[in-house]
């Protein structure tokens, strides 16, 4: 497989720059006004220079910087934008993961041009929303991550299959999706860079550092086996009658809802999703609307779930008159998966526990599922208790 990642480095200040290009040049704080009680969201690179750093307070900010401009939050702006990049790439791949806002990896197995590829992709962005975005392909999302991160809009970078741990070695251990304590604990043993890392065994890297240990363990040698998941991408469906006798009563808008339900999770059957979301709409012969919506307590697609909610709904709202017509719909994504209870290893939970691990080693080439040893009880530090091993059927 090879992956692509788009990164949109200071992804706010950016959108915030487009909208205003006067912006551009001046030291930017996005977050709200320097006394508001809130932390910096976004800041660009001229108040990054003076120590500005997302998370911290505005007031710190302020103090660092104080001749930037502080711009007020604007998610909904970031989302909307974000989701014309989303677009950009669906049609380049079938297959498009959201790691956060203003990054996303895509499959780019296949091309017969990756340079050619990541022209096309910084080209169609900066048209179609005068962004400037990063691309980095490799073989996996880590190293795609990294060569994205150190790219320019102007030159990508593209690592050759077979050259990941060479492309990987000189890299700061601040790459590693650690946790802050490994990475502190990393330099004091005087490791710093990937290179370095790549010299000690899983074994001894799972026993210092425990999972970070395992995981880092891989990344340093630029393998990464974590697949793409593609993003969960919601849609409404909707369906409405019409009453020739306005009703009254919660119980009938329940009784006379079965059949727009029935049609609606039927169609959410057929497609695989699962309901996150439900609107209801009533319309009244004075022409006035009342909407309400709300969220299941679990994603679903059983009828029996979603007509409960809606009879909850219906029985908590006063009717200013009698119903003259009615409107459902459905918010659809992918259906979450359930976290299931496979111990104690014993018959039918012992069956279902070695099916689950055969189907994810079918899936990833690889066991993912990790059972705890106990190696040693009396250990002060709880990743020296335990180790992780292969999970075998």
């Amino acid at each position: 497989m090879r992956v692509a990642c788009v990164l949109i480095h200071n992804f706010a200040i950016q959108v915030a720059m487009i909208n205003d290009p006067q912006l551009r040049g001046q030291p930017l704080i996005i977050g709200g006004s320097p006394f508001e009680a809130k932390t910096v969201y976004d800041a660009s690179p001229e108040a990054i220079a003076c120590g500005v750093e997302p998370g911290i307070p505005l007031r710190q900010a302020y103090v660092l910087c104080p001749e930037a401009r502080f711009l007020p939050l604007d998610e909904k702006r970031y989302k909307e934008t974000f989701e014309q990049v989303l677009t950009i790439l669906e049609g380049l791949s079938p297959v498009v993961e959201v790691q956060q806002l203003g990054c996303a990896y895509f499959d780019a197995t296949g091309v017969n041009s990756e340079y050619d590829l990541a022209h096309k992709i910084r080209e169609c962005i900066f048209s179609q929303t005068k962004l400037n975005a990063c691309v980095g392909i490799s073989s996996n999302k880590f190293l795609s991550r990294t060569g994205a991160f150190v790219a320019k809009p102007e030159a990508s970078v593209i690592i050759p299959l077979g050259k990941e741990k060479e492309f990987i070695a000189p890299f700061s251990i601040e790459f590693l999706p650690c946790s802050v304590e490994t990475k502190k604990r990393l330099h004091l043993l005087g490791i710093h860079i990937m290179d370095q890392l790549a010299q000690f065994s899983r074994e001894a890297l799972g026993a210092q550092f425990g999972s970070d240990g395992t995981i880092a363990y891989g990344l340093a040698r630029g393998i990464d086996n974590s697949p793409l998941v593609p993003r969960n991408k919601l849609r409404f469906i909707s369906d409405a009658i019409e009453f020739e006798v306005p009703l009254s009563t919660s119980q009938q808008l329940v009784a006379a809802m079965q059949g727009i339900l029935d049609r609606l999770v039927a169609q959410v059957k057929s497609e695989g999703k699962a309901c996150y979301k439900i609107k209801l709409q009533l319309r009244f012969p004075s022409g006035s609307l009342l909407q309400r919506g709300l969220s299941p307590k679990d994603t679903t697609a059983s009828r029996e779930a979603i007509t409960a909610r809606l009879a909850t709904l219906l029985e908590g709202i006063s009717l200013p008159e009698p119903v003259s017509g009615m409107e459902v719909s459905l918010e659809l994504g992918q259906e979450q998966g359930k976290e299931l209870h496979l111990l104690p290893q014993e018959g039918t939970n012992r069956q279902k526990a070695n099916k689950v691990a055969r189907l994810l080693k079918m899936r990833f080439g690889h066991q993912p599922l990790k059972k705890a040893l106990v190696t040693d009880p009396d250990a002060l530090l709880p990743e020296r208790r335990f180790r992780f091993t292969d999970y075998r059927f």
